[in-house]
């Protein structure tokens, strides 16, 4: 057993008497008493009362314990110990010199009965590893960083000190041990699965889900915190090798508490977490991953993190679940990528990012081996684990559509995206789905949930994927990127019930607790209607607008224009339906607006041919908000119109009558914030598509679903740049092949790019948009040039 050498002998009582004081566990009503003692050997007297083989017992320092002469090994073990209380831990602090080749391993052992002569009656002898760091009030000694787990009844104690070594007539020297003994026992006995588990608080939001954790007020003594503080750099992990109990957990972890700050006198615990067999998370460290350890040789600043697991055995299921899904919450929190080398404290070599304790401090012992195997697999799950992307649908319905979620990798490496659909009724669904680096997957949804009327959707990945949902009729379609971030207010600035429209408003709450929420419909004429609605916890609610009737009977949207704002009490997504035409033949679905914006860009609009195009304005604002639309033609602006809305209204703008038979780019800006949509019908009015405008331009755009196999598939990008744009038009293809195109686009203009034109028969085509100046694009899709409906979106952004 490697050891420090102590630069000297001296004799120190850590520990002389009986402490006891009160460690309340918080929130329930058992408190208990923990007490300490201790048992020490240090005068010739001691070591002599023991069983001595192969050492001298020395008058040296008052009494110490050495390798005879020409011995290479020899041992001590002590007169039984007769405990002042029942224990349930134990852990030492000893004083010792050591040499180049020599070693010295000291054991400890208990028993609950009177000994009698030999063995029998004594549990095994379990080794005292010795800690990073000596106590606090004693830099030369020797200490266990955590003690041993002992069982509850144990009344007497034995220690045993093993020496070797390797060079003849050179000896490690034993001059003082204090053994601390702990009653922390707990009557009765408080599982930790009956303690509330919370998420932990600190740290940034992430995508990774944070991990609930047993707070250390809900498990034991709460101190005044103080910590320096620095934001980790890595892990390390350490195996507390004790086996223990539901029923002994907590009393153990409260005796390692204890012992850690009493006995050793460190400022706290020096494990930020820990984890016991069943999985339970527990919070040791006050303060929070940020909290500076300096007890941990070679750790800087490391989240420090134990398992209680016995040395023969790796942890368990439950255990190593837990670690990786905390393990994935702190790489992303702290932006510490799992499966990397970094340098070690001081610079001298390399080590995982996530490391073993042996792996920054060569003389520790733990992860013990049946761990240590674990560590590569569990660092690529927690490279997996971490969840890098989401994406959120709350329209889905397979019954009455053709649904299908089209997935784009933007990185280099595989990502494994989850898709999580939930019916409302039985078991979510869930499905994985590897996304090529670089390229695109496709699932379909009717094959996997047929004739589901409700199935809102979660997808998430370990890469930043993007996400499109098509839900297809016979007659029309729509297709769209999902929600990537949660919000608990919500826009629409078109809704309808004109001509027998059908306005559906979905609202999807992916918490875990019930959410409430009112939605206020703005009419055109100034009107407002409000409606508090509930919506239950990993549920959706379908508010179908055109249906609402008070109780007197009358109903309140019928045959009426509106606009719709949406407020929650939690975060949720909203998405809304439309239903319009001969039977319902058209179709709009998609997205609300989480952020109201004073401009608003539009690259596609047109009034050729059979097209009505329209954009909506909601100023949900309690003042009146001037507007002003702006039209560009492939020649400039051809047309500009200024409007005032009242308050709380929404305002429709026939561009049609402004700009007649043209393709138009559109800006729509606004002296308060607002909510704009663009409306565009054709076929009689049986088919259209619905978009909101973006807030900015661009430099890169994604679009991710797409064919031309059978369908019109059409970029409208609209430079926005005084300066002229070079654009490059990624294309990919369904089998993983690319293509580029290159376009000029002047300043100020629009060029609309027919890629069914260039790429004609394919099934599935992405397309990224880059461009040294920043621009606005958008694509729009015709299923048999337009006879079976189109769908219109701006595309994702790209940082």
């Amino acid at each position: 057993m490697n050891q420090r050498t102590a630069p000297s002998i001296s004799l120190l009582v850590i520990l002389a008497g009986i402490l006891t004081w009160v460690l309340p566990v918080a929130a329930h009503p058992v408190t208990d008493m923990a007490q300490v003692s201790s048992w020490r050997l240090s005068s010739v007297n001691d070591w002599t009362a023991g069983e001595v083989n192969g050492l001298l017992v020395t008058n040296n320092a008052g009494g110490e314990l050495r390798l005879a002469a020409d011995a290479s090994e020899g041992s001590f073990i002590s007169a039984p110990f007769a405990t002042a209380f029942a224990t349930n831990a134990a852990g030492a602090v000893w004083r010792a010199d050591l040499v180049t080749g020599t070693a010295l391993r000291l054991e400890l052992r208990a028993r609950s009965t009177p000994p009698g002569n030999g063995d029998d009656g004594w549990g095994p002898w379990l080794p005292l590893v010795v800690a990073d760091e000596p106590p606090a009030t004693d830099p030369d000694a020797f200490t266990t960083a955590a003690p041993l787990a002992l069982p509850e009844d144990t009344r007497y104690l034995q220690l045993r000190a093993i020496f070797t070594s390797q060079i003849p007539r050179a000896s490690a020297m034993l001059n003082e041990v204090t053994v601390s003994y702990l009653a922390t026992q707990i009557t009765p006995p408080i599982f930790a699965a009956g303690l509330p588990q919370r998420p932990i608080l600190f740290g940034q939001p992430v995508l990774t889900p944070r991990p609930l954790q047993i707070s250390r007020a809900d498990w034991a003594q709460l101190a005044a915190a103080r910590p320096d503080r620095r934001d980790p750099q890595g892990i390390v992990i350490h195996q507390l090798a004790v086996d223990v109990s539901p029923a002994t957990t907590l009393a153990y972890l409260r005796a390692l508490l204890v012992y850690q700050t009493k006995v050793l006198d460190w400022d706290d615990l020096i494990y930020h977490y820990l984890i016991d067999s069943e999985g339970n998370l527990f919070e040791g460290r006050l303060g929070g991953p940020t909290s500076l350890v300096r007890q941990v040789s070679g750790s800087d600043a490391d989240v420090q993190i134990a398992l209680l697991t016995p040395a023969d055995q790796p942890p368990t299921p439950a255990a190593q679940d837990r670690l990786v899904a905390l393990l994935a919450w702190l790489t992303q929190t702290y932006n510490i990528a799992p499966t990397t080398l970094q340098p070690k404290a001081g610079g001298d070599g390399l080590r995982p990012a996530i490391a073993g304790h042996f792996e920054i401090n060569s003389a520790a012992l733990d992860p013990y081996p049946a761990f240590r195997e674990l560590l590569p697999l569990l660092r690529t799950r927690i490279d997996t684990t971490t969840v890098r992307a989401r994406w959120y649908f709350a329209e889905g319905n397979t019954a009455g559509y053709s649904q299908r979620l089209s997935l784009y990798n933007p990185a280099t490496r595989p990502a494994t995206a989850r898709i999580t659909l939930l019916p409302d009724s039985g078991q979510p669904i869930v499905r994985e789905l590897q996304v090529p680096g670089g390229g695109r997957a496709d699932l379909n949804i009717n094959e996997i949930a047929p004739a589901a009327n409700s199935l809102p959707a979660v997808v998430e990945a370990n890469e930043a994927i993007l996400a499109e949902r098509s839900m297809a009729l016979t007659t029309d379609i729509d297709s769209g990127p999902g929600i990537d971030r949660l919000s608990r207010v919500w826009y629409f600035a078109e809704g309808s019930t004109i001509n027998q429209t059908q306005t559906y408003l979905i609202i999807f709450n992916p918490q875990p607790s019930t959410t409430r929420a009112q939605i206020t419909y703005m009419r055109r004429d100034g009107t407002v209607f409000e409606q508090e609605v509930q919506i239950g916890a990993q549920n959706r609610l379908v508010v179908s607008v055109h249906d609402i009737t008070l109780p007197d009977g009358s109903r309140p949207l019928a045959d009426a224009h509106f606009g719709m704002r949406v407020i929650a009490d939690q975060p949720v997504a909203v998405e809304r339906t439309m239903r319009f035409g001969n039977r319902g033949s058209g179709l709009h679905t998609g997205r609300g607006i989480d952020t109201l914006s004073r401009r608003w860009l539009f690259a596609e609009g047109t009034t050729e041919g059979e097209f009505r195009t329209q954009f909506l304005v909601l100023n949900p604002n309690n003042q009146p908000t001037n507007v002003e639309a702006i039209f560009r033609g492939p020649t400039g602006v051809a047309a500009t119109r200024r409007y005032a809305i009242p308050p709380r209204a929404q305002l429709a703008i026939d561009v049609n009558e402004v700009v007649p038979s043209l393709g138009i780019a559109t800006e729509v800006i606004a002296d308060r914030p607002v909510a704009v949509e663009r409306v565009m019908s054709f076929a009689g009015g049986t088919a259209g598509t619905i978009s909101t405008g973006v807030r900015a331009p661009a430099y890169r755009w994604a679009f991710i679903d797409g064919r031309t196999n059978d369908a019109s598939y059409y970029l409208c990008l609209h430079n926005v740049s005084p300066l002229t744009s070079i654009v490059t038009v990624e294309v990919i293809f369904g089998d993983g092949t690319k293509t580029n195109l290159s376009i000029r686009i002047p300043a100020s203009a629009r060029y609309t790019l027919a890629l069914h034109e260039a790429f004609p028969g394919e099934t599935a085509v992405a397309t990224i948009v880059r461009s040294n100046q920043p621009i606005v694009a958008e694509r729009s899709l015709y299923p048999g040039g337009g006879a079976r409906g189109g769908s219109t979106t701006p595309g994702i952004p790209l940082p």
